[in-house]
């Protein structure tokens, strides 16, 4: 029998990602709740070694948090973990579509809609939305929770026959006569007459000496979800946009002191801006990081200063990156037309270079990222397959 144990917090959506991977397997687990409980979260630390929720445990072996959850999940090695029959595919689908955020959920919606065979694959449910803490902008809900949001959108999905391939990773695109391939980490193809990409974007790293080493560790990516680990000590946040603004909020009165550190002069909405500024928050502007210090944990920060090149040391217990996004389209960098920034070029209904190829969302090169605006390119998208289709009877 496989015992499995998954520590956890209130409203960590990483953590909900890691248990609806979890349901959609049909395992059990047993959820230990970290939040406010001081023992129970020294004893996942001592456990994992790690500093960030979710972390996952089967067997008594640490199996790491979402991340290390999703990839073990989309090479098919946790299926031969736990000694699960792999689903094999025959049906060729009129639309595949790849990824499940605000874009390839109403991609999937309208395509049923319109009465063609669909066939919804990704990673987990949700992508960014399912990891914003608060969204006041979606037209009709006023504020609401990331969360929410992508459950409303994912209950209508339900509401048709679409096939759900969730926990798959997409690696590459091919194209045979009339049918497109889609090749997984897994192994299984998955075909169909056309294919949508909406497979959004994922945060930019540092790409610094110690940030790989000390990944959760320390280093973190989201800190609604983690933190609360790191109340009463010293933190310095990285990113002058929406997202480290946001952080630095988050974790004012959290943390025993926040240093926010820029390259250049804030970006992030002005809001945002004057709620940083009237906060107790140490502003470090024109510098950069260089260096992550520690072995077993974050020590210390090194940034240097964009202006007179000097360098300094930051005592700090963890460090939070909040420095943007990168469009998830290496599965197509060799098939598509993309831009310098690897967005895909689309013309005004969603279609690729490629005939029967579309993409939407975060994926394409438009200027503008917004939930609504990816949802709105989704349904175009699955309209311009609908066509497509239709021309090719």
């Amino acid at each position: 029998m496989t015992d499995i144990e998954i520590y956890t917090k209130e409203w960590c959506p990483y953590c909900a990602k890691a248990k609806a991977l979890l349901r959609t397997k049909g395992l059990a687990y047993r959820e230990l709740d970290v939040g406010g409980d001081l023992a129970r979260e020294q004893e996942m630390i001592e456990r994992s070694g790690m500093r960030t929720v979710p972390q996952v445990f089967i067997n008594g072996e640490s199996i790491g948090g979402y991340d290390a959850l999703a990839g073990l999940n989309a090479s098919g090695e946790l299926d031969r973990r736990l000694g699960l029959a792999v689903r094999e595919l025959t049906t060729i689908y009129d639309v595949a579509v790849i990824g499940a955020g605000p874009a390839g959920l109403v991609a999937s919606l309208y395509a049923a809609r319109k009465n063609l065979s669909t066939v919804l694959v990704a990673l987990d449910v949700g992508g960014q939305v399912g990891t914003t803490h608060e969204v006041a902008n979606y037209p009709g809900l006023g504020v609401v929770k990331g969360p929410d949001l992508i459950e409303r959108l994912y209950e209508q999905v339900r509401e048709y026959r679409i096939d759900q391939l969730i926990g798959e990773r997409v690696t590459a695109i091919s194209v045979d006569q009339r049918i497109r391939i889609l090749k997984t980490a897994s192994g299984r193809d998955v075909c169909g007459r056309c294919v949508i990409i909406a497979t959004g974007a994922q945060k930019r790293h540092l790409n610094i000496p110690g940030e790989k080493e000390l990944t959760g560790k320390g280093v973190v990516y989201c800190s609604t979800c983690d933190g609360p680990l790191f109340r009463g000590l010293d933190i310095a946040i990285v990113g002058g946009g929406n997202s480290g603004l946001e952080a630095a909020i988050e974790m004012d009165g959290v943390a025993r002191r926040v240093t926010l550190i820029s390259r250049d002069d804030w970006t992030g909405d002005h809001v945002l801006q004057d709620k940083v500024s009237m906060s107790a928050t140490e502003v470090l502007k024109y510098h950069e990081p260089v260096d992550i210090r520690g072995s077993d944990k974050v020590t210390g920060l090194v940034v240097k200063s964009t202006k007179t090149g000097t360098s300094r040391t930051l005592p700090v217990d963890g460090v939070f990156i909040e420095v943007g996004l990168y469009p998830n389209t290496d599965l197509a960098l060799d098939l598509l037309d993309c831009n310098e920034r690897g967005e895909i070029k689309v013309d005004a209904h969603g279609q690729t270079g490629v005939p029967g190829i579309f993409a939407a969302g975060d994926a394409i090169d438009t200027h503008d990222k917004q939930i609504i605006m990816a949802a709105g390119q989704g349904a175009r998208a699955a309209l311009g397959a609908f066509e497509y289709l239709v021309k090719q009877v």
